[in-house]
């Protein structure tokens, strides 16, 4: 089975849309009455760090408030309705009312201290090429945040506040997560064909990572074969000396998983 994290290619007019820049974008406060919309700079690569700072500046407000004796929920509510009129002070943002479904939406939890993106992403990758939903959260304070599958919540990848601030970081981001994309079918492809015992690894290696597999000899001998997972070949053998401390290993998984 292959991943649901992204969608088939888009059209041809969507496709024109994404690469126009902009675009529109709404961004909910959480406690605040009304969403702040924006036709023009809602593009992840305009709005999010921009948005960051400002909720970072308003959780400082928060946390000012609450040492000064406001109960938290209040002063984030204090805080949240700061950070809505200083937001508003660019033309670009109206407020409109809740409930209506946006594109790309950012949430700002002031009390939670939170983060909140869902958005499409375009990327090609390989002569691959996909327009997909992505939900991208942290703490407004600590700048490190997962991209998740918004159908499972399954993370695909984390990213760096400092990644995000580079120039077209989104469609750095949109490459990635395809890519990630894509080694999950490879592995599942791999999985389906998966003989019992075998041993799956990621190895690191000079500029990047590969998949190798343990496996039994075939010729129930004993030992095990070293399979390359970038050409599914053979290229050793483990040596004997390895074989021992592996069985130790393989015998603790299997008590403790048995008992689980």
């Amino acid at each position: 089975m292959t991943s649901p994290i992204l969608s088939p290619t888009p059209g041809k007019q969507a496709e024109a849309a994404i690469r126009q820049g902009g675009g529109a974008g709404a961004i909910e406060i959480v406690g605040f009455p009304q969403i702040l919309h924006t036709r023009t700079i809602g593009d992840p690569d305009i709005l999010f760090v921009r948005l960051l700072d400002a909720a970072r500046e308003a959780e400082a407000m928060v946390e000012r408030l609450s040492a000064h004796g406001e109960k938290r929920p209040t002063a984030a509510m204090l805080s949240g309705m700061h950070l809505a009129s200083s937001l508003l002070r660019d033309a670009n943002f109206a407020l409109v009312v809740k409930g209506q479904p946006h594109e790309c939406l950012y949430t700002v939890d002031l009390e939670a201290g939170t983060l909140h993106l869902r958005t499409r992403l375009y990327a090609v990758v390989s002569r691959r090429a996909s327009f997909f939903r992505v939900e991208i959260a942290g703490k407004v304070s600590e700048g490190a945040f997962v991209v998740r599958n918004p159908s499972d919540s399954s993370v695909i990848l984390q990213v760096g506040e400092d990644r995000l601030r580079e120039p077209n970081a989104f469609s750095w981001l949109a490459q990635e997560c395809l890519r990630a994309q894509i080694e999950q079918e490879r592995i599942a492809r791999l999985d389906e064909t998966q003989t019992t015992g075998e041993l799956q690894l990621i190895v690191p290696v000079s500029g990047g990572t590969v998949r190798a597999t343990l496996r039994p000899k075939e010729d129930g001998a004993g030992g095990w074969d070293i399979i390359d997972g970038r050409q599914r070949e053979c290229v050793g053998a483990l040596p004997t000396e390895i074989e021992i401390p592996l069985k130790k290993v393989l015998k603790f998984l299997g008590d403790l998983l048995a008992e689980k």
